[in-house]
């Protein structure tokens, strides 16, 4: 009898629920989902960013780590389209977030700070760089984790809360280090960086390629050159790695500056967000006003 009695207790016991195990698919999201977790698990990076996101295979370990996910969170397939046949569990493209600014892709050359050098119908993915979609982004992230595991559904909507209050904090800061820059001009080798411009008043004239990681050919180079040449542009800011700048620049007075929109060399983690932002606010100011 009192075993009997000891099994039916156990059977009416509710079974502790596991963390949800949780995919994001680059750093800047991670970072995100995992202020989100602190205190109750950790989120899997899937993608480092030391390779373009655009375009890709998933490594077998990656495979397993999506077909394991109880929740993927990515951009979405603006950004990764070969990654949405992967997923398997539920999926939440945060670029699709009710509230999200989207900006439309911009021509490469010669453009000025201007929405209707968009291409019709095609979005932007790069916004993670506008700390505002962020926030969004916090919200969306604690509701859908807390729909999943209610028992920490509290813990994820404060986190959420204290880290929107944080990118508040932040998004103030990185404007007044930005605004004395504000009027100089400058280039971009990957138009990556339009949500950050648009975001903090600053001004681009041009871009080698476009924000879909299209590669330039000779007569954009030429084009490119022309531009630096005559647009009065101060900087050229580039991704890490290659030789393209210091061509595109040559013969000018035009200084080069990298930056990196995924944080690819940071820590992964709940301050990557922060730093990301703090980098690139610094690499641009000291480039565009070195004084």
């Amino acid at each position: 009898m009192r075993r009997l009695a000891l099994a039916l207790m156990l059977l009416a016991t509710p079974a502790i629920a596991e963390t949800p195990r949780v995919v994001a698919d680059i750093p800047p999201v991670h970072s995100l989902v995992a202020q989100v977790m602190e205190g109750v698990g950790d989120p899997v990076l899937l993608l480092d960013g030391t390779a373009s996101p655009h375009g890709g295979s998933l490594r077998p370990s990656q495979a397993r780590a999506l077909a394991r996910a109880d929740l993927v969170v990515w951009i979405g397939p603006a950004l990764t389209p070969w990654l949405d046949t992967a997923i398997r569990g539920e999926s939440l493209p945060v670029f699709e977030a009710k509230g999200t600014t989207h900006l439309p892709l911009r021509e490469r050359g010669g453009h000025d700070h201007d929405h209707n050098h968009g291409h019709e119908g095609t979005e932007d993915p790069h916004a993670w760089l506008d700390p505002a979609n962020a926030r969004v982004w916090l919200g969306t992230i604690a509701a859908s984790l807390g729909r999943l595991d209610p028992a920490n559904a509290a813990t994820y909507a404060a986190n959420a809360t204290a880290a929107q209050g944080q990118v508040t904090n932040l998004q103030g800061r990185l404007a007044a280090r930005l605004a004395p820059v504000a009027e100089k001009r400058f280039a971009v080798a990957h138009d990556a960086f339009h949500y950050f411009e648009d975001r903090f008043g600053l001004r681009a004239i041009g871009a080698l390629s476009a924000a879909d990681g299209d590669r330039a050919g000779p007569k954009r180079i030429r084009a490119m050159r022309a531009a630096l040449s005559e647009g009065g542009a101060v900087c050229l800011f580039a991704e890490p790695g290659g030789k393209m700048p210091e061509r595109l620049t040559n013969g000018t007075n035009v200084r080069i500056a990298r930056l990196d929109p995924l944080g690819s060399t940071l820590d992964p983690g709940p301050l990557l967000y922060a730093e990301l932002l703090e980098g690139l606010t610094e690499t641009i100011a000291d480039c565009l006003d070195p004084e």
